[in-house]
């Protein structure tokens, strides 16, 4: 029971970030308003765009296998992916896909255990990159529009903060991978976790030894983003706010940082909270419309996680694929 104690907090957390949005009655009529004239062409437009997110991603680890020498083929790498997102959205947080993903690409490498387990972690980086891109981007062009209202200056400067911290931490392991490090002396107690840091550290080795796959893979992650972004673009489209793509790109950088903290299940209540603040004051969104805007990107990921089942039977490792 214990292991279900943080997702039971998530839980708790959205349902209550949701409640508070909802209690708000002009909020209630302006999402009914909005309801009433939704168009629906905008919403199947932003579900192809979600499947060619998933489906970048899918190649964006392609390429990262391999480059850590687990040369598996394109359309079984699609089918792990589709089969992945559905148990991330059955589990709490990515780690049910990814679990999912290591587990039957071992299956069908079961002596490059290792190495498997490092490309889901490398193929996350590469998500890193483009984020911590995408991000940067946004600061880069429109920063002076967050200097407008106080709240939203300091939710950009926590999101800078997040991910400037990550990359530090992510500096600091790959120091440990240095030869002087490696070989400096600890205490007894502290042997067995340097041996898994330094087992960890060879992920640094895969990303460095064939630069053109994980170049490709940054490509695609890029990609990747760009369309997850383009999701949400549409999702307001389909809700009659007319925003632009860099307007939803100046935004989405910010709430994809902070919805990683581990708050709220599947970052539902904090991203729209996220939403109805920053695109409320840096332009004058409804806060009924901007909610939905969140609530209906989510939806069109659920969706394709949703699609995704339909993977699950077609995922059977029992022998090495010949691809």
């Amino acid at each position: 029971m214990r292991k279900y104690w943080l997702a039971i907090l998530q839980g708790a957390v959205s349902v209550f970030l949701i409640w508070h949005l909802f209690s708000n009655p002009s909020l209630r009529s302006e999402v009914s308003r909005v309801l009433a004239v939704a168009d629906l062409r905008w919403l199947g437009l932003g579900l192809l765009a979600a499947i060619l997110n998933e489906s970048l991603a899918a190649v964006r680890w392609w390429f990262v296998l391999r480059a850590f020498g687990t040369p598996v083929g394109l359309g079984r790498v699609f089918l792990f992916c589709g089969a992945g997102i559905f148990f991330s959205l059955g589990l709490p947080g990515t780690a049910g896909g990814d679990a999912f993903r290591i587990l039957y690409i071992i299956r069908l490498y079961p002596h490059k255990k290792l190495r498997t387990a490092l490309s889901v972690l490398a193929d996350r980086l590469c998500g890193l990159v483009s984020l911590a891109l995408a991000l940067s981007l946004s600061v880069g062009l429109r920063y002076r529009l967050f200097n407008h209202d106080i709240l939203s200056r300091q939710i950009l400067m926590a999101a800078i903060a997040l991910l400037s911290g990550t990359i530090l931490l992510v500096f600091l392991w790959w120091l440990t991978t240095l030869p002087r490090v490696r070989t400096l002396w600890v205490p007894e107690i502290m042997a067995p976790f340097r041996k898994r840091v330094n087992h960890l550290g060879y992920v640094f080795l895969g990303l460095t030894s064939r630069p053109s796959f994980i170049a490709a893979g940054v490509l695609s992650s890029m990609g990747a983003i760009t369309a997850h972004f383009a999701t949400y673009f549409c999702s307001a489209r389909a809700f009659m706010l007319h925003l632009t793509m860099g307007d939803i790109f100046t935004v989405m950088p910010v709430v994809d940082t902070l919805i990683v903290l581990p708050v709220t299940l599947f970052g539902i209540g904090l991203r729209e909270t996220l939403f109805n603040q920053l695109l409320g004051s840096l332009f004058a969104v409804p806060a009924g419309v901007a909610t939905l805007t969140s609530l209906g990107g989510f939806g069109l990921q659920a969706a394709v996680a949703l699609i995704g089942a339909l993977c699950v039977p077609f995922t059977t490792a029992e022998k090495k694929s010949k691809n």
